[in-house]
């Protein structure tokens, strides 16, 4: 399908034209770009060490931390891996790839570090008012990124550390995935475990960092619980909705919202270094699964500003996302599930992770290989950790 045609108008052709919303198991194409995949698994080098963000540099080597062991880990493409011990008892949550090397967040020492694999240094820069950091982007200008508990913050590359603070809804949210659009206006999402409905959560975000002006908008699903959030190059963002079990799409420029100005706090940090000595493992074996998606069509729900895309596997719990070169959502499920979901023509396209109770997953797309790599973070029982990808060939 033409990208050009408009996603407004996909969609009133969809809620215009009945569709069938029951899963469709036949081995019918019905995009052409859905075929049957291999998802190929490797067992972390440390064991059940809570594998959780990844990332991907240019040479294919795939990043991760490994939090429960205090690592930085890379698994080659030769599938040689290595891992650095971070510092200090650190717990590293997420990496990502940056031209001036590894940076993570770590949780423990309540730091952004910084890995150099040539040299194996590592430098952490402590955040002064002693918020433990969880997820990390890395802007245009070389800032990094990253959410707290009750906001966010940013470390410039002078060293300053600025953080902006928000009410939550309840005691017990929390400030969770964040994303930078393509004007450098900072997306987060807020979301609890508490379930959907009165309970739970239904905020999103955007920070304008030169106006400090916090835009809010409330989730299509009444306390949804967004999770993840992925801004995209045309200005809508996605959203997962963890608990009503959905994506949204949202248009901000007409979406309802509210605006109020959140004066920010700034401290030049302080930063300290360590050398990390890298153990090296030989070549990992890998376990290859063949997988038989199922494919799904749904018809989009519609409310001001936003397309809502309901899950057709229930209690998929889905956080982490990434979109493709072609507009596609790919996405991981916490109850053991990886997926796509083509919002040109509502179709769902989705793969059981062979693993059972290996979850939680956190995910990277190489977009040269269409590829999606995900954590095997092991959190729902005491199973083997892994990395693994799934390869839809024909992507």
């Amino acid at each position: 399908m033409n990208r050009i045609l408009s996603l407004v108008t996909v969609v009133a052709l969809c809620t215009a034209v009945p569709v069938d919303t029951h899963a469709q198991t036949t081995s019918a194409v019905v995009d052409n770009s859905i075929r049957s995949a291999v998802i190929t698994e490797f067992p972390t080098p440390s064991a059940q060490s809570l594998p959780q963000g990844l990332d991907i540099d240019e040479a294919g080597n795939i990043w991760y931390t490994e939090t429960a062991a205090g690592k930085i880990a890379v698994l080659h493409p030769d599938r040689t891996t290595a891992e650095y011990p971070v510092p200090n008892g650190g717990t590293p949550v997420t990496v990502k790839v940056a031209v001036d090397g590894i940076w993570f967040t770590d949780g423990s020492n309540h730091a952004i570090g910084n890995l150099t694999p040539t040299t194996g240094k590592i430098q952490e820069f402590p955040i002064p008012s002693g918020a433990s950091p969880l997820f990390l982007q890395i802007a245009l200008d070389g800032s990094k990124w990253f959410s707290e508990t009750t906001g966010v913050g940013r470390l410039s590359l002078n060293g300053t550390v600025t953080e902006w603070d928000v009410a939550l809804e309840h005691p017990d949210d929390n400030i969770e995935q964040l994303s930078i659009d393509r004007s450098g206006d900072i997306w987060f999402v807020e979301r609890n475990f508490d379930g959907v409905g009165a309970a739970g959560t239904n905020k999103v975000r955007r920070l304008n960092p030169w106006t400090n002006v916090i835009s809010t908008y409330m989730v299509p699903t009444f306390g949804g619980n967004p999770a993840g959030v992925q801004a995209n190059q045309d200005g809508t963002v996605w959203v997962s909705e963890y608990f009503a079990n959905a994506f949204a799409l949202l248009f901000p420029n007409v979406a309802p919202h509210t605006n109020e100005v959140v004066a920010p706090n700034s401290q030049l940090g302080s930063n300290s270094s360590a050398r990390a000595r890298a153990t090296n493992f030989g070549r990992l074996p890998g376990v290859r699964t063949p997988e038989t998606p199922t494919i799904n069509f749904v018809r989009p729900n519609l409310t001001p500003g936003w397309v809502e895309y309901v899950i057709p596997t229930a209690n998929t719990e889905s956080e982490d996302m990434r979109v493709d070169q072609f507009g596609r959502l790919w996405y991981e499920g916490d109850t053991g599930f990886l997926g796509v979901l083509n919002p040109y023509i509502a179709v769902f396209t989705q793969y059981a992770i062979p693993s059972i109770n290996s979850g939680f997953y956190n995910i990277t797309l190489d977009q040269t290989t269409n590829r999606l790599w995900f954590t095997e973070a092991g959190a729902f029982g005491a199973v083997p950790t892994k990395v693994g990808n799934l390869n839809t060939r024909s992507w």
